[in-house]
């Protein structure tokens, strides 16, 4: 599928399945708007900002570091975004807390803040996006799908 002139918000895009992600999309002519939570991914970013402008020389790439848990850092995030693209066609949310200890070392209190952290996260992107698709419904007949994972 060619996705020439098209933009993908990656949520979580620098690393594991946000950054395949990223490649396929790249492959495919996809322009790329990449978040990444904190500055320990920084050094995944850089790495696949290389590769990116190495294997696919024409297409953009823009990174966003920003912690997703409030509704202002996701209204920033897809603002930031729109103001270097003019657009997002596609937005992909990979970003998820993992707690890598057996099960059954998991406390309630990580349990509780892996949950709200993906739960909020979810809730604040569907809710942006639901507010993009109508605006850009009403002024360009364009759609905008969502893909969030529910673990």
């Amino acid at each position: 599928m060619a996705l020439n002139g098209k933009v993908a918000l990656i949520t979580g895009g620098v690393k594991n399945l946000g950054a395949a992600a990223a490649r396929e999309l790249a492959s495919s002519g996809a322009n790329l708007a990449l978040h990444y939570h904190s500055d320990s991914s920084k050094g995944d970013a850089t790495t696949l900002e290389a590769e990116l402008k190495k294997s696919y020389p024409n297409i953009k790439v823009a990174f966003y570091q920003g912690n997703l848990t409030s509704a202002g850092a996701v209204t920033k995030l897809f603002q930031d975004a729109l103001k270097d693209f003019g657009k997002i066609d596609i937005v992909v949310n990979t970003v998820g807390k993992v707690l890598k200890k057996p099960i059954t070392e998991i406390t309630e209190e990580e349990y509780d803040t892996m949950f709200a952290y993906v739960y909020s996260l979810s809730i604040y992107l569907s809710i942006y996006i639901f507010a993009l698709y109508i605006d850009l419904q009403r002024k360009h007949k364009q759609r905008v799908m969502g893909l969030t994972p529910w673990k």
